[in-house]
């Protein structure tokens, strides 16, 4: 199996893992969403064609899939995948950033008391 193939299966490997994980570990860790937070709701949502609810808990759900598909697709053009992820990456930090000002601490961007440093903390 060559390297790009290695590669391509532990990024798919390690995404099927996420999905697996019933909270965001950086959520469980520090109490405050990630990026990525209710992503698997809107997910849930979107599989049940409830797009308006699937939009709510995470906008960026159906472009995620789009680059993650256009990344499968074009796996030997890695200029090509190497912009898909720059754009990415830049429109999550800045909807992160919009739903951290917009809702944080209210739904669907909550924080979470329960979270290891919290914990930690308190009992020290």
């Amino acid at each position: 199996m060559d390297s790009q193939k290695t590669k391509t299966l532990g990024i798919v490997l390690i995404l099927f893992l996420l999905l697996l994980f019933y909270k965001c570990p950086i959520q469980t860790l520090t109490g405050f969403p990630c990026p990525g937070c209710n992503m698997k709701t809107s997910l849930y949502y979107l599989l049940q064609f409830k797009f308006s609810l699937s939009l709510y808990y995470h906008a960026l759900l159906i472009p995620t899939i789009v680059v993650f598909v256009s990344i499968l697709f074009n796996h030997k053009n890695q200029e090509r995948i190497k912009k898909l992820l720059m754009i990415w990456a830049i429109l999550m930090i800045l909807y992160y950033i919009y739903r951290m000002i917009v809702y944080f601490p209210n739904s669907p961007m909550v924080y979470d008391k329960n979270n290891l440093i919290y914990f930690i903390f308190r009992h020290v």
